[in-house]
């Protein structure tokens, strides 16, 4: 499950409050915010945002009189769009007083606060209690999903020439925006937690994925350090012969077997060498 929460930079805090509050959740689901795009370093000419939007499966827009007014017109088709697909979910939060009334997309959407108040007219558990309105309205949705999978088993789709990115969950949303940098590149990713199903054997599963790729992208941090399944992940590419690429996103201690690769340093948000990884990718694939 992926969402997106997009945002004018007056809401940032607003918005890291409310992605902390839905990771809450403690379920397969990674929350991507524009502040988080911001401190990627993305170039505004990627469109970096509206192509995290398309791949969002809750997209949560702030709806501000600025957000409004400063909205490309093609973000406004993508709105849209969206908002006509049956298997996406619009949740507009009202955070101030905006003239959206004209837009289709958000009028046939379920908004929060849903009485007709913005948000910032409530009172501090009035506020509260909205939050908790939409995490537990997305925990229902991923409930509904659990259930389906359950009943209908996913087989895994096999694709040549793919990247691995191995990473352990709470580095989920760094992983996802990784991803979407690469996809942008046209390198096709293959992450366990958007493709391995309830039921699958996870194992033979990550074996498939990992035997189908060139390369092992290993993020590393103290959790991933201790992780016993990015441990595996690595350590069957080693046995395998893969390519792998170790990526330092918080400062950890390397396996003494990575410690004889080059890792790259992502621990700066500013100067992440994307582009540089890319490139070593492109080397291997060509």
């Amino acid at each position: 499950m992926k969402i997106f929460i997009d945002h004018f930079p007056d809401q940032d805090y607003f918005v890291s409050n409310l992605a902390r509050q839905i990771k809450k959740l403690n379920r397969e689901v990674t929350v991507t915010t524009f502040l988080d795009i911001r401190e990627s370093g993305a170039n505004p000419e990627d469109k970096m945002e509206i192509e995290t939007m398309r791949k969002s499966d809750i997209f949560i827009p702030i709806i501000t009189s600025q957000y409004l007014l400063n909205s490309p017109e093609e973000m406004e088709q993508e709105y849209y769009i969206l908002s006509d697909d049956e298997n996406k979910t619009i949740f507009p939060i009202i955070y101030n007083d905006a003239n959206w009334s004209s837009k289709n997309w958000i009028v046939k959407s379920k908004t929060f606060p849903s009485n007709n108040k913005t948000f910032v007219e409530l009172n501090k558990n009035e506020q509260a209690k909205v939050i908790n309105d939409l995490v537990r309205t997305i925990e229902n949705i991923l409930s509904k999903e659990a259930k389906q999978e359950l009943q209908i088993p996913t087989k895994i789709k096999k694709v040549k020439n793919q990247i691995f990115i191995s990473h352990c969950h709470s580095d989920a949303d760094f992983a996802e925006l990784l991803k979407l940098h690469l996809e942008k590149n046209n390198i096709d990713c293959w992450m366990d937690n958007e493709r391995l199903k309830i039921g699958q054997d996870w194992r033979e599963e990550i074996d498939t994925g990992i035997s189908n790729s060139k390369a092992v992208i290993a993020i590393m941090s103290p959790e991933a350090r201790k992780s016993e399944y990015v441990t595996y992940e690595w350590a069957f590419a080693w046995g395998k012969g893969i390519k792998i690429f170790p990526i330092m996103l918080n400062q950890t201690s390397l396996h003494p077997r990575l410690e004889s690769l080059q890792y790259m340093d992502f621990t700066n948000r500013v100067t992440r060498p994307y582009q540089e990884l890319v490139t070593r990718i492109n080397e291997i694939n060509n």
